[in-house]
C-alpha cells in the first residue's frame, strides 16, 4: 500500500511539473499580415497582484495598420507587476493571459475602440501555440459575453443591457500569427 501511495504522489508531482504553461514560448512580438492589413501583439511575462495572492500571467498590447495607416496603437511599455484593483488599460495592459496548460493561453482582451463591458475587457480569447513561431489567435465575443452574463458581477457593477449586445472587435478574430 505504501508503494502505491508513493507512486501516486510521484505521478501527481510529475503531472504538476509538466502541465504548467510554457509562458516563455509566448513572449515576444507576433504578427499577422493579410494583403494591406497588419495586426501585431507584443507579449511579456508579468505578475498580477490579486486580493489573496499574486499570479504569474502574460501582459500584452496590440496594434493594427490598414493600407499603411495605423488604426490602433496599443503596444506600450507595460509594468512587470500590475495591481488588479487598477484598470488594466490605465497600466498599458490590453491583453491579460494565463493558463495551466502547455501551449495554450486563455485571455481577456481590452479592445480600446469597442470598449466591451464598459471597458472592463472581455474574456473568451484563446492563443494556441502551434509551433515555436506560429500562434493561433482567436476571439469569441459570444463566449466572452456568456462568461460575463453568467459570472459573479456584484449588482452595483452589472453592465447595462446594451453592453450585452455583440459589437464585434476592432482587430482580427481568428488568425495564425508568426513570431517576429
Amino acid at each position: 500500500m505504501k508503494r502505491i501511495y508513493i507512486l501516486f504522489v510521484f505521478a501527481f508531482i510529475c503531472m504538476g511539473i509538466f502541465s504548467q504553461a510554457n509562458y516563455d514560448a509566448f513572449i515576444g512580438t507576433w504578427v499577422y499580415q493579410n494583403n494591406d492589413t497588419v495586426f501585431k501583439i507584443k507579449l511579456q511575462k508579468g505578475t498580477m497582484k490579486g486580493y489573496l495572492r499574486n499570479h504569474n500571467v502574460i501582459f500584452g498590447g496590440y496594434s493594427l495598420s490598414v493600407k499603411g495607416v495605423v488604426k490602433e496603437s496599443y503596444i506600450k511599455t507595460m509594468p512587470a507587476t500590475w495591481d488588479a484593483d487598477v484598470s488594466a488599460p490605465s497600466c498599458n495592459i490590453y491583453i491579460r493571459a494565463s493558463s495551466d496548460t502547455p501551449n495554450y493561453l486563455g485571455f481577456t482582451f481590452y479592445d480600446q475602440r469597442k470598449q466591451h463591458l464598459n471597458g472592463k475587457g472581455i474574456v473568451g480569447g484563446t492563443m494556441d501555440l502551434l509551433s515555436s513561431n506560429k500562434l493561433h489567435w482567436k476571439l469569441n465575443e459570444k463566449k466572452g459575453l456568456w462568461y460575463a452574463l453568467e459570472g459573479d458581477y456584484p449588482e452595483d457593477m452589472l453592465p447595462s443591457p446594451e453592453e450585452w449586445v455583440p459589437r464585434g472587435f476592432s482587430v482580427p478574430t481568428d488568425v495564425i500569427m508568426t513570431k517576429e
